[in-house]
């Protein structure tokens, strides 16, 4: 191999400058855009110096960069400490590194920067795309220092990439080995810089106007649900359940003061529907599940209302099991209960009380002000609007009266005031409704667009009875596969095809590819990312380990290790055929050739005097068989190197030697070229 001089050429110095760039687009969002901007500024620079041989920076320049670059991010951020002013840092340092990069050294180092800069980008998302495009800029980085360590020539490219790959799959055994068998804690294999979670559109603990709409314009997946028994409700009875809202100030919402629990699991009947949801995370403690969970999961608790809160906020995903019944039996609530979903906010209009008083003066009974109430919303010209502009302080006046135009979250907050002003107790659920059915994968996906708001009212001799006010509205989109807040409520593969047309057929095959991608990466995040110390004991006791102690465990794991790595070395070891000359290849296909009619070298024979004798036992081939036997003199032992190409092209150009008589045949035996 050739041995490469201490200066970086150019095409090593590119292929590490791309893979550094490439590393960097993971983390790019995390660090300060300027940062981002010099780092890729510094790249083009170093790789235009090196094309006009020019005079790299100097000292004072880099340590006026640095100074700068500093400085920059200390009063951009304030601090030198979290995770965007230390990546700032590190894009600053590492494109002072990159602009004074000439020899081998600086060339690893920069090899090992980007290793590190991969790693960072696992921080940020540990998606199976983006592992898979880091372990590819890992191998080009590696690939980039096997090219410069032989040579850094155009033709060595090829195996550079070769050994680079096969480096990488000798890895993956013992990664995976290893990924099984070491004791695992008790949280999933995820990490991220920081909690930056909060600071995202998701639900809220309060109902404000808008609120809502303000969710339905994001795609952004909030959970995946799978359904393990045969009980799976209609679309249309997908209430996921998030969180009760008991405080009431007309369109506003909250969730009030700490109440009592009101009910048992036994005061919920109907069909169990077993749910594992995986919740994408969102930073607060809420969970959802069906109407309505019937009892605490692991981690959570059951709050008044029927609804489930973490234990701790979410920051990462969480996969949990829970069990819902639809019918709701509960005989008697509790006083707190009572009086917290009674209270009126004081300034209530007079108007909305003589509303509600309008349905108590002629209904007998609590069921018949509802259904009042669903008609006055159904008969009196109310609209369902995405953007029905801002309401103020006299907001459910407005709404009521004037402008009737609101989405879920205008509907159910005048709704549940209405009942509370006509005598029955009534609450705000905030949640999702419905879902989109990923039939690649069989489960159920819920977005932001899916995000709903309903009530709940208290009727003698049924308990807490759901009420949905957007159905009397909009009963279209609320049944329909294509309905919705902003008809992208859609459930179905086939509904979003559009019909049977090219444009449709076409739609019906993206869907079908998102789908499957999308069950791709549910599942390596169920099974690799959330492989945690359950799920390895239960892996481990399919494989035998039932009863095991950690210690054995990791006696075992490096036992393992060792073996295969022990394995490696034999392959590494064994005996390899040398690769073919490209030079005496064609030249020994000839002589078989020329064996075959039968004529054979002899041991001793010379390349030229054998070709001669070819020549005069077939005298119709001799001008192509001495040009044959001109080439191979010349590659082989001429001074000036040639084409092997040529050389293989005249070989297979030579047309069909007949054989000789078995008379004309001698006795030398075939020898090997010179």
């Amino acid at each position: 191999m050739k041995r490469p001089s201490d200066t970086v050429p150019g095409l090593p110095l590119a292929g590490m400058c791309a893979a550094l760039a490439l590393a960097v687009l993971p983390i790019a969002s995390q660090a300060a855009g300027w940062a981002v901007a010099g780092f890729g500024a510094a790249l083009a620079a170093r790789l235009l110096l090196h094309r006009r041989a020019a005079r790299l920076p100097s000292t004072p320049v880099k340590l006026l960069l640095l100074a700068a670059g500093v400085g920059v991010v200390a009063a951009r951020f304030g601090t030198l400490v979290g995770p965007a002013p230390g990546l700032s840092v590190l894009l600053v340092l590492i494109a002072l590194k990159v602009l004074e990069t000439q020899r081998a050294r600086d060339l690893q180092v920069l090899a090992l920067v980007g290793y590190f800069l991969c790693l960072c980008g696992l921080f940020s998302s540990q998606e199976l795309l983006l592992w898979v495009g880091l372990a590819g800029i890992a191998g080009l980085i590696t690939a980039t220092l096997l090219f410069f360590h032989r040579g850094g020539q155009r033709a060595s490219i090829g195996p550079a990439a070769r050994t680079s790959g096969l480096l990488l799959a000798q890895a993956l055994p013992l990664a995976l080995l290893l990924f099984v068998l070491l004791p695992r804690a008790t949280s999933s294999f995820r990490f991220q810089f920081g909690r930056s979670i909060l600071g995202q559109q998701g639900m809220s603990d309060r109902l404000d106007p808008g609120s809502v709409a303000g969710l339905v314009r994001s795609d952004e997946v909030v959970f995946r649900v799978e359904f393990p028994g045969d009980a799976v409700p209609s679309l249309y009875g997908m209430y996921w359940r998030g969180m009760v809202l008991w405080q009431c100030d007309g369109l506003r919402w909250s969730r009030g003061e700490h109440l009592s629990m009101e009910r048992s699991p036994r005061q919920l009947a109907g069909g169990v529907v077993a749910q594992r949801i995986s919740l994408q995370p969102h930073g607060a403690h809420w969970l959802f599940a069906l109407d309505r969970p019937r009892g605490e999961t692991r981690g959570a608790i059951l709050q008044p209302g029927g609804y489930l809160q973490s234990v701790r906020p979410i920051f990462q995903t969480l996969h949990y099991a829970v069990e819902s019944q639809p019918e709701n039996r509960e005989a008697r609530l509790p006083l707190d209960h009572v009086s917290a979903a009674l209270a009126l906010p004081p300034d209530l209009s007079p108007a909305v009380r003589a509303l509600a008083a309008s349905w108590t003066a002629t209904a007998r009974s609590g069921r018949e002000i509802v259904a009042a109430a669903q008609r006055h919303f159904r008969t009196e010209r109310f609209s369902y609007s995405l953007e029905p502009g801002t309401y103020g302080e006299d907001g459910l006046e407005d709404f009521l009266f004037r402008r009737r135009e609101g989405f879920c979250e205008h509907y159910a907050a005048a709704f549940a005031t209405l009942m509370r002003a006509a005598g029955l107790p009534a609450r705000v659920v905030a949640g999702y409704h419905g879902g989109q059915f990923n039939d690649v994968g069989h489960y159920m996906i819920v977005r932001q667009y899916h995000a709903h708001a309903w009530c709940e009212v208290w009727l003698a001799g049924s308990g807490w009875v759901r009420v949905d006010p957007s159905d009397s509205i909009a009963p279209e989109r609320m049944r329909s596969p294509l309905g919705g807040a902003d008809g992208r409520r859609a459930t179905e593969p086939g509904a979003l095809a559009g019909g049977t047309g090219a444009h449709g057929w076409w739609r019906l095959g993206a869907s079908q590819l998102a789908f499957a991608w999308d069950a791709i990466n549910y599942r390596w995040d169920l099974h690799v990312q959330s492989y945690d110390e359950d799920q390895q004991r239960t892996l481990l006791s399919l494989l035998g380990f039932r009863d095991f102690r950690w210690t054995t465990l990791l006696l075992w794991s490096g036992g393992a290790g060792l073996l295969l790595l022990a394995l490696l070395a034999l392959v590494q070891r064994r005996p390899r055929r040398p690769p073919p000359d490209p030079i005496v290849a064609p030249y020994a296909q000839l002589c078989r050739r020329l064996a075959a009619a039968g004529l054979s070298r002899a041991a001793a024979e010379g390349p030229q005097r054998f070709i001669e004798r070819a020549a005069g036992t077939w005298p119709e081939h001799a001008p192509a068989l001495r040009h044959c036997g001109a080439l191979y003199t010349a590659l082989r032992y001429g001074p000036a190197p040639g084409s092997p190409r040529e050389l293989a092209a005249a070989v297979r150009a030579l047309p069909d030697i007949p054989r000789l008589s078995p008379v004309a045949t001698g006795d030398s035996m075939p020898a090997p070229p010179p």
